[in-house]
Formats: C-alpha cells, structure tokens, sequence
C-alpha cells in the first residue's frame, strides 16, 4: 500500500524543513514594487553587455574584526543570465481556497464526481488495510505512535461507511479522491502545495501496462526530481500518444487552470520500475510509460527557480515552524501524461504574475562592488572571511512585499559566495537596481 506507506512516513516527520526567506530593504528609483529601503545614488549604470564582458572581480583587502585584523579574498568570477535586459516581476501567492479546490478537481477528475479522502472518511476496506499495515509494523521506535494510531482508527471503524461520501464542502477538508476512467486518484491540498497521483488501476498498482501483466508486488515511478533536462524520446515509450500531444495537454491543462503564463523548464520520458518484494532484492523490472513535463514562473524564456540555487544558500539554515504562511520559496510545476490524461501533478508554492516593469536600470557592477566591500568592512564579524570569495552572480531574487502579504517581487539581485561542500554559503546579496543589502533570515 503506497497511499498509507505514505501517510505512515509524513506522519513520522517531526518538523518539515521549509525555510522562510525574509528579505528587506529592496526598492529602486526606477521602478516601485511594494518594498520599502533606503535609496541608493544609480548615477552609475551598466548593460548586461558590459558586465559580461568584465573578466571578474580580483581584489584583497584588509578589515578590522572582533579577533583582529584580516585579510578578505575575492577572486570570483562574475555570472550573469543570458539574456540582454532584466525586469521586475509582481507575483503574489495563488490563493487554495474551497474555489481553487473545486476548480482544480472539476479539471483533474474531467466534471467526475470526487470525494472526500482523509481518514475521517476512509471506508472501512481502506481503514482495515491501514490497521493490517500497521500492525505489521516491527520497529519499536514509533511503537507510542502506531499504537495512538491504531486506537484511532479502530475507533473510525465505529462510523465507517462501506462507500465513499461525495465532496460537497471543499472548506473544511484537504484530502480527495475519485476515478479518471478506472484508475483511482488522489489530490492532497496543503497551504502552498497540491499533489494529485494515482493510487491504483483495476485494484492493482498504477504503471505500464507491461510491469501490471507481470503481477509485481510493487510498481512505482522513479524519477523524482524536477530539473528536467532530457527530451522527451518516443521510440522506447509504451504511451500510444506522441510527445507532442502530451506536452499539449499539459500545456492545456495549465491554461484551463489559470497557469498559462509559466516557463517550460525541461522534459523527459516517465520511467517506472516493478519489483517484488524479496530478500535479493533483484526481482525487478523497468519500463518507459508517458512523459514528465516541469515548468515555473519566468520571464524571457528563463525561470526564477532555475538563478539562485537557494537550496544550497540555505543549507546552512535551521528549519522554522511550516505553519508560517508567508513563504518565499520558487515556485515549480510538474506534470506527468499518460494514456489515461494528466495523472500526476505536483505544484509547489504557485503565483500568479501581477505585473511586470521590463529593462530596468542596473547599478554599474563596480559600485556593487563598492558596496559590498562596505558591507563586509562596516559589518567584519557577520561573515566568515577564511576562504576566498568566488562567485559573483546576477540573477533573480524573491523578495516578499513589506506592505501586502502573500505578494512579492522578483528582482534582479547580486550575490557574492564562496562554494563549501558543494554548496553556495556566507552569500552576501545586493539589490542590483538601488544598491540595497538584501538580508536573508531563518525566521519571520
């Protein structure tokens, strides 16, 4: 049972690591876009061909810390996005209410009647096989856990009904389910997030047709991440249909959903495994079966997501209550089309685009320079300066409106880092239109 493994190991998690941005101080002459900051002099500019063309930022230079003086190393190379201008973009976050809810199923399920899915609402089939699967369960360190889990839902068999409800009041329930032609499906509705998959086919696991003639015990997909960067091949693919009309489905499917304005990020074929549930541990087999399409705001052709990694800025930081609702994660699409339509969808922290400001003004790179050189001097103990300075890059930062919640702007930004361990840290982030320092916290 893959749906309650599922529900087994969410319900284990003790904190979700979901790290909260707070960005401050970003507003340029050029352009206002609901934050408040200090203006900079931007007398100074510089074209993106200009910056292109610099050959790095090489310089040393001394600064007084709390443990003595120091020398501080940069010897970075300047990175810049491949395209002639920049903008600012307004989003704010799209809004899952019961209206985006019944929009979203009417859509998924194709005017289908749905049904209400969380625990509350199990049948008792599905109550009795989460009971089976639990009592199976041989580790003794959420043994507390399983058995309050057991007596609970022992007590849900009390009321149970033998038949799914159908959803009327979208408000007051997360969790759905219905059928797409014979194939059983989920959606799962969080503050920012919705997950829709199937569950099953015909009583069986969901995938190719060639790994269910096979009877596995298991199929799954395996491909996981977002970041697409294969095309769609359709000479190995078990899908009747052509990688052509399946990324028109997707592409319809987000337009229907109001999503039309998002950049394609990658593609790729949808690959799936079966296997058997033994102690080798070899009894597998793999197929081809359908497409995966991802997509995520942008502008000219390049997605947000897609400049600063700030998985790899962030790493360092400590993880934050996932009640907080004003988060300022990149937002990401990921849909997969098979035979049976668009079965999986997965979007995380969905905009809309408001408004957009193109080719603003840009601070000439030596005064961003100058200006971080400042930061450094006037703030010594706030950075670790034992390894060298050696990237500066120039791409799009979220930044979360002072005045409105749940609106931001994308803005071009500069970073200075150095790589530790693979990943981006002690980054210090400039606003590239008024100069402004961006601060990046663990917490609102």
């Amino acid at each position: 049972m893959r749906k309650h493994t599922r529900i087994l190991a969410a319900a284990m998690t003790i904190v979700e690591a979901i790290v909260i941005i707070s960005l401050t101080g970003c507003s340029g002459k050029k352009v206002d876009y609901g934050t408040e900051s200090e203006s900079k002099e931007t007398k100074n500019m510089s074209a993106l061909a200009d910056i292109k063309a610099d050959s790095g930022w090489n310089e040393n230079f001394t600064i007084q810390t709390g443990n003595g003086e120091k020398t501080v190393y940069v010897y970075a190379n300047i990175v810049v996005p491949d395209f002639d201008n920049m903008s600012v973009v307004e989003v704010e976050n799209v809004k899952i209410d019961a209206d985006y809810k019944k929009r979203f199923l009417d859509l998924y399920f194709g005017g289908n009647e749905y049904y209400y899915h969380d625990p509350d609402h199990y049948t008792v089939d599905e109550l009795n096989e989460v009971i089976e699967y639990w009592q199976k369960e041989q580790d003794d360190t959420y043994r507390e856990w399983l058995e309050q889990r057991l007596a609970e839902y022992r007590d849900k068999l009390e009321t149970a009904k033998t038949t799914y409800t159908v959803a009327k009041d979208l408000e007051n329930c997360e969790v759905f389910a219905g059928y797409k032609g014979d194939v059983f499906c989920e959606v799962d509705f969080e503050a920012h997030k919705v997950h829709a998959y199937a569950l099953h086919q015909s009583g069986t696991d969901y995938g190719p047709p060639s790994l269910r003639n096979e009877d596995y015990d298991t199929i799954t997909q395996t491909f996981q991440d977002d970041d697409l960067k294969d095309k769609a091949d359709e000479t190995s693919n078990e899908g009747s249909k052509s990688a052509a009309s399946a990324k028109k489905e997707a592409g319809d499917f987000l337009s229907k959903l109001g999503m039309q304005d998002l950049v394609e990020r990658g593609e790729c074929e949808c690959s799936w495994i079966g296997f058997n549930n033994s102690e080798e541990g070899n009894d597998y087999q793999t197929a081809v079966w359908g497409y995966i399409y991802s997509y995520a705001t942008g502008i000219d052709g390049i997605t947000f997501k897609d400049g600063f990694d700030m998985d790899t800025y962030l790493s360092g930081y400590e993880a934050i209550d996932s009640d907080i609702d004003d988060v300022t994660l990149p937002d990401s699409t990921l849909l997969t089309v098979t035979d049976d339509g668009i079965i999986d969808v997965q979007l995380e922290y969905p905009v809309n685009v408001t408004q957009i400001y193109k080719d603003v003004e840009l601070i000439s790179l030596k005064n961003i320079e100058q200006i971080i050189k400042a930061e450094i001097t006037e703030n010594p103990d706030k950075y670790d300066t034992a390894a060298t300075f050696n990237k500066l890059q120039l791409s799009y930062l979220k930044i979360r409106s002072d005045s409105e919640q749940g609106k931001y702007s994308y803005v071009p930004a500069w970073a200075l880092s150095r790589m530790v361990d693979s990943n981006e840290q002690n980054a210090i982030f400039v606003n590239a239109i008024d100069g402004t320092i961006i601060n990046l916290e663990n917490s609102l």
